[in-house]
C-alpha cells in the first residue's frame, strides 16, 4: 500500500478519556491509541483507531517514531473497541473488535492486517461490567483473551488461553476497583504478565510477571495521571515489553515511550 501521511484532526486536546469501562486503553476524543507488531519483526509500532460512523479506521506505523502510515483500513463497527493480539501466532499482532451486544462481550478477531470479514467471531464476558483484555497468557500458541469484573473493591481477571469462547482457566483476583488492566511480558521469559495503571498525581503503573494473583513485582510512577493515554510494548525488540505514555502538546499526540519498566524520563518522544 502506498504511504499515506497521518494528518488525522484532533479534537480539543482534552484530558485522557479511558472510555467508561474500557480502561485498558483509551483515547482522545474519537481518537484510540494503540500499538502492535504489525509486521512480526518483534518491534511494536504505534497505531491510531478513528471511530465515526462508517466504522473504525486503522492507521499504523511499524516502527515507533515519527513518519507516514504503513498500513491503513477498515474494520469494526462505530461503538466497538479495538483490540490488538497475536491471534494465530503467525506473522505479527492482527486487530479486532470488542462490542457490547446483547449483555455479551462478543469478539471479532482478524489476523491480517486489511479490510475483510473476521477471522473469528464469539462471545466471551458480559457487557454490562467486563473490561476486554488480551495476551499470550501461557506462552504458547498467540494470544489469548479475558475480561477484568469488578468484585468488591477488587479487580477480578477471568483469562482464556485462546481466542476462542469457552470457560476461563483462570480467574483471579489483582487491582483495584478503578484501575487499568495492562497485559505485557514484563520479564521476557515468554508469556505475558498482569499489571495496572492508577490515576492519581501520576500515572501509577503495578506489573507482575505472571498472570496469576499476587503482589506486583514492580511498582513506579510514569505519566501525567489526569491527562495521559498509557500502552505497552517492545519499542527496542529485545524480546521484554515496556511502557509508555501518548499525551497532546500543541495540538499534537506526542508518544513518550520508556525502554525500563521503573519511572524516569522517556527514552525517546515522537510525534504521530
Amino acid at each position: 500500500m502506498k504511504a499515506l501521511i497521518l494528518v488525522l484532526a484532533l479534537t480539543a486536546p482534552a484530558p485522557a478519556d479511558d472510555a467508561g469501562t474500557f480502561a485498558s486503553l483509551c483515547r482522545f476524543g474519537n481518537q484510540w491509541m494503540i500499538s502492535g507488531d504489525w509486521d512480526g519483526d518483534g518491534v511494536h509500532g504505534p497505531g491510531i483507531v478513528q471511530e465515526s460512523d462508517a466504522g473504525l479506521e486503522w492507521f499504523l506505523r511499524n516502527d515507533p517514531g515519527s513518519g507516514p502510515v504503513d498500513v491503513q483500513f477498515t474494520f469494526g463497527p462505530k461503538g466497538a473497541m479495538p483490540v490488538v493480539g497475536d491471534w494465530d501466532a503467525k506473522n505479527g499482532d492482527g486487530v479486532g473488535v470488542v462490542i457490547n451486544k446483547d449483555k455479551n462481550l462478543r469478539w471479532q478477531l482478524r489476523n491480517t492486517l486489511q479490510l475483510g470479514p473476521p477471522d473469528a467471531d464469539f462471545t466471551f464476558g458480559t457487557s454490562a461490567s467486563d473490561i476486554p483484555v488480551a495476551g499470550d497468557w501461557d506462552g504458547k500458541n498467540g494470544d489469548g483473551i479475558g475480561v477484568n469484573r469488578v468484585s468488591g473493591n477488587n479487580l477480578q481477571w477471568q483469562l482464556r488461553q485462546s481466542a476462542d469462547a469457552g470457560s476461563p482457566f483462570t480467574i483471579f483476583n489483582h487491582g483495584a476497583k478503578g484501575d487499568g488492566p495492562q497485559a505485557g511480558d514484563w520479564d521476557g521469559r515468554g508469556g505475558d504478565g498482569i499489571g495496572t495503571t492508577h490515576r492519581a498525581t501520576g500515572l501509577e503503573w503495578k506489573l507482575r510477571d505472571s498472570a496469576n494473583a499476587g503482589s506486583a513485582n514492580r511498582n513506579f510512577t510514569f505519566g501525567a495521571g489526569n491527562t495521559d493515554c498509557q500502552l505497552t510494548g517492545d519499542w527496542n525488540g529485545d524480546g521484554t515489553d515496556s511502557i509508555g505514555i501518548v499525551r497532546i502538546v500543541d495540538g499534537k499526540r506526542e508518544w513518550q515511550m520508556r525502554n525500563s519498566l521503573s519511572a524516569g524520563s522517556a527514552d525517546f518522544t515522537f510525534t504521530y
